[in-house]
């Protein structure tokens, strides 16, 4: 007969002096019921020790009590436990009653025990049919002996239909060892892995499965297999990643992966010995689509562009989009610098072809930089470094172009660092000088108006070309102050010009997009006209298109309040926009500026020609001079009076000036003699 002690538990010691008072024995049997309201896990399993270390043959079970407050220990004392149930294992119980006679304790000490044993079995099997991650055991063979509810419904199979059969013939993934799993499980080691598996609705679904062995006796008897759906997760972690490695607009591979394959290219080709190139491909002056289209229309060009490139580079090459409007490329191992050099020359063919983008044709052309691994370096930052250097040489050749990197580039890039640094105090410590290069009417001969460009005279390297530092300049935020000290300077210099007798001179000064946009712009207008004493009439200011473009409205209106002080505007650089003739009807302009590029190669059968012919018609008709800029030789003069272009300006004419030289050429100089003659 079993016999009952109930204790309300104070302390361990108090709980330690009820059991020596009760004389409980370290070789009894005792079913512990511990109700403990209130208390957290750990100090359940702290006193679970504490009894089981002085009653080491009893059974501890965590009970749940309603309405109680109080902890307490209910002792169920089934008395001492044979020699042969403390030393003796046994593989298999036939029956009750060899377990009743095995245990020799009486028959209601045994139906107590069956029945708790009955209620951890229940709990177990409840866990194991409510649980969601899919669950199932096999014997040594592979064969299934049960399944769980969350199997039965992700696979839509019953006990019946698998039972006997080997698990290892339902994985449907060919690239998982499964059989190589199964026996390590086989041998008693658990083991982890991620599985692809077709579910019932044909689906494929990926599971973290955990094989685990089933002990007894210290030898595995049976596996049991637990399964999670993790493709919801795996999903997710696609996403994620493809947001943080993938572009949003043409899908390609962004900076931070670029470089992530890279350097795994690096580490294969070093162990490999191999070589390999890579490419930086950059828009030219894509900036300007982006003004006057908006970021968005940017971004669809973008990917059509993309698409370009992906459809002319080998089949094994990585492409990227580095940032902005840079693609990055990674040739394959040994491809050779002629075949790259091929590839380029299709890209940049590719790329110059119209695109055509809401009943608007637009012209886009790129530059190449190239180095190669490990002549130009052995590693993924100089070896990036190094091609963006050949890409900006070919961004300075004027663009359209493919140059390998050579190593007096790297020099070139510190020298841009120092140009940065100087460009700052430049102004400060009178570096800074303005040119005058005269614009000439080709009817009379005579001098129109001056163009000032600004010019600096660094201490060490002397002259620096406006191309090299003028982009710096706005990079870093100088270009304003550069371009409002040019305006006032320049409008003083022109009144004194006056004063000295170069009467009815005008003055065009160039006005960079930042200064244009400026909210504060046309008050500087009307500062620097005060400052100069210098009339409305004379001072032209000459904008890009990009310039104009940009914010359209607000440009519009700026352009008719310069309009109403007196002030002309030019259009610089014309035809190498994007200026619609209802879009110019528009504006408020004077003059037209033919870029440079279109007078180079004019000739009287040349494409140039006919846009030099173009421009003029569309200009006259609408009421504007024609300013030709660039002109160098007789021929082209000859073919610009017979286009009868309004205004010539050049090499031709003359070089751009400091105030004094200027001065001094326009007294010395017979214009009409060297036109005409």
């Amino acid at each position: 007969m079993s016999k009952s002690y109930t204790y309300i538990y104070k302390d361990k010691n108090d709980l330690l002096d009820f059991m020596n008072t009760q004389n409980f024995a370290s070789n009894e049997l005792y079913v512990i019921k511990a109700s403990l309201p209130d208390w957290e896990s750990t100090e359940i399993n702290q006193l679970k020790k504490f009894l089981l270390n002085f009653l080491p043959n009893s059974v501890f079970i965590p009970v749940h009590s309603y309405n109680i407050d109080e902890a307490s220990l209910t002792f169920n004392r089934y008395g001492s436990i044979t020699e042969t149930f403390n030393h003796e294992k046994v593989n298999h119980i036939e029956n009750d009653s060899a377990m009743a006679d095995l245990l020799n304790i009486t028959t209601n000490q045994y139906i107590n025990l069956s029945k708790k044993y009955n209620e951890i079995k229940e709990y177990f099997f409840s866990i194991v049919e409510n649980i969601p991650d899919i669950i199932f055991t096999t014997d040594l063979n592979g064969c299934f002996t049960s399944i769980n509810t969350a199997f039965k419904e992700t696979f839509a199979l019953n006990m019946n239909e698998i039972k006997d059969k080997s698990a290892l013939d339902y994985v449907t993934a060919k690239d998982v060892p499964i059989k190589r799993y199964f026996i390590k499980a086989v041998h008693g080691i658990p083991v982890q892995f991620e599985l692809n598996q077709i579910v019932k609705t044909g689906d494929l679904a990926t599971f973290i499965i955990h094989m685990i062995p089933i002990n007894v006796q210290d030898k595995t008897v049976e596996v049991f297999v637990i399964g999670r759906n993790i493709t919801k997760q795996r999903k997710i972690e696609k996403k994620m990643e493809r947001i943080a490695y993938y572009d949003a607009d043409t899908g390609l591979p962004n900076r931070m992966k670029f470089d992530e394959i890279l350097q795994k290219r690096i580490t294969k080709a070093r162990k490999g010995n191999s070589e390999f190139i890579i490419m930086f491909l950059d828009l030219d002056r894509f900036k300007t689509v982006n003004d006057m289209l908006g970021h968005k229309s940017g971004d669809k060009i973008l990917k059509t562009i993309a698409k370009r490139i992906f459809s002319l580079i080998p089949k094994d090459a990585y492409l990227g989009r580095f940032s902005g409007d840079k693609f990055s490329i990674i040739m394959p191992d040994g491809t050779e610098p002629e075949v790259v050099l091929q590839i380029g020359k299709e890209l940049l063919q590719s790329i110059q072809m119209p695109l055509h983008f809401e009943n608007q044709e637009l012209y886009v052309s790129a530059s190449i930089g190239i180095s190669t691994y490990p002549t130009d370096a052995n590693d993924n930052v100089n070896l990036m470094k190094n091609a963006d250097a050949a890409l900006n040489r070919a961004k300075q050749q004027g663009g359209s172009s493919i140059v390998f990197f050579s190593g007096e580039m790297n020099k070139e890039t510190w020298q841009r660092i120092e140009i940065e640094r100087s460009l700052r105090k430049a102004l400060e410590n009178n570096e800074l000088y303005i040119a005058y290069q005269p614009i000439i009417d080709i009817k009379t001969g005579n001098l129109s108006t001056c163009e000032a460009l600004l010019r600096w005279d660094h201490p060490e390297y002397g002259l620096i070309p406006p191309i090299q530092f003028i982009p710096i300049a706005e990079e870093i935020g100088l270009i304003h102050s550069f371009g409002n000290w040019v305006l006032k300077n320049a409008c003083k210099q022109t009144k004194e010009w006056h004063q000295r007798g170069i009467e009815n001179l005008s003055i065009s000064v160039n006005v960079s997009a930042f200064q244009f946009q400026n909210k504060f712009f046309i008050e500087e207008v009307k500062e620097a006209l005060k400052y100069s004493g210098l009339e409305a009439k004379y001072l032209h200011l000459e904008l890009t298109e990009s310039a104009m473009l940009n914010h359209t409205m607000e440009a519009i209106n700026t352009m008719h309040i310069l309009n109403e002080i007196g002030v002309n505007i030019s259009i610089d650089d014309f035809g190498t926009g994007y200026s619609s003739l209802s879009y110019l009807k528009q504006l408020p302009i004077h003059r037209l500026k033919i870029d440079r590029s279109f007078i180079n190669n004019i000739k009287t059968d040349s494409r140039e020609y006919a846009i030099v012919n173009a421009i003029m018609t569309m200009g006259h008709g609408l009421g504007l001079n024609v300013v030709a800029e660039g002109v160098e030789t007789k021929e082209q003069l000859t073919l610009l009076k017979k286009l009868k272009c309004d205004y010539i300006q050049g090499y031709f004419v003359e070089k751009p000036m400091p105030p004094k030289k200027f001065e001094e050429w326009y007294y010395s100089t017979d214009l009409k003699s060297k036109l005409y003659y």
